[in-house]
């Protein structure tokens, strides 16, 4: 008796005087094959003859994917929100000295404005002094006192002062100033 080798992939074929056989046994711990003990299953099993077959839905796409762009895209927008509005609200800030530095130069324009009205007086400023600052509800509020002396014929040198309020509010523009009697 002769034997032939058999490859993987090949068949073995059986011819007159010539027999196929393994030329390595099986290992020891390998059962034999058997027939499969799992029934078969039908993956497009026919519908019944009674007409009560409902075909099985095609399985759900997970939302999941969805809530999460849904979830993102709400997070941009608020904080989009939220940095429009810091930086809307930011850049019109008035801050108390830049309140008191506007209304110290307002207060000494309009002083200077209401002594060039007189006739024959000669008018030296000599300086503005601030009081109180308060906050209002559109900016600040500042009182001040602005010192000049008053030179005429008829008087000679003569000190004096005024009392003024005035109001800063912050515009797109800048500041915004207004002087007025301080009461």
């Amino acid at each position: 008796m002769t034997g032939t080798r058999q490859f993987l992939g090949s068949s073995p074929r059986a011819t007159a005087g010539t027999v196929a056989r393994m030329t390595t046994p099986p290992p020891s711990n390998v059962p034999p094959p058997t027939e499969s003990s799992q029934p078969t299953v039908d993956a497009y099993p026919a519908p019944p003859a009674d007409g009560s077959y409902t075909p099985v839905p095609a399985p759900k796409k997970s939302k999941l994917p969805l809530i999460l762009a849904a979830a993102g895209a709400a997070v941009l927008l608020i904080a989009i929100a939220i940095g429009g509005t810091l930086w809307f609200v930011g850049r019109n800030d008035l801050t108390k000295e830049q309140a008191q530095r506007e209304c110290r130069t307002a207060i000494e324009r309009e002083a200077e404005r209401r002594a060039g009205l007189g006739n024959n007086i000669l008018v030296s400023m000599t300086g503005v002094e601030l009081q109180e600052t308060w906050e209002t509800e559109d900016g600040w509020s500042v009182n001040g006192t602005a010192n000049y002396t008053l030179t005429s014929a008829l008087l000679g040198q003569t000190p004096t002062s005024v009392g003024l309020t005035c109001e800063a509010v912050a515009t797109d523009d800048g500041v915004r100033t207004t002087v007025k009697n301080r009461l």
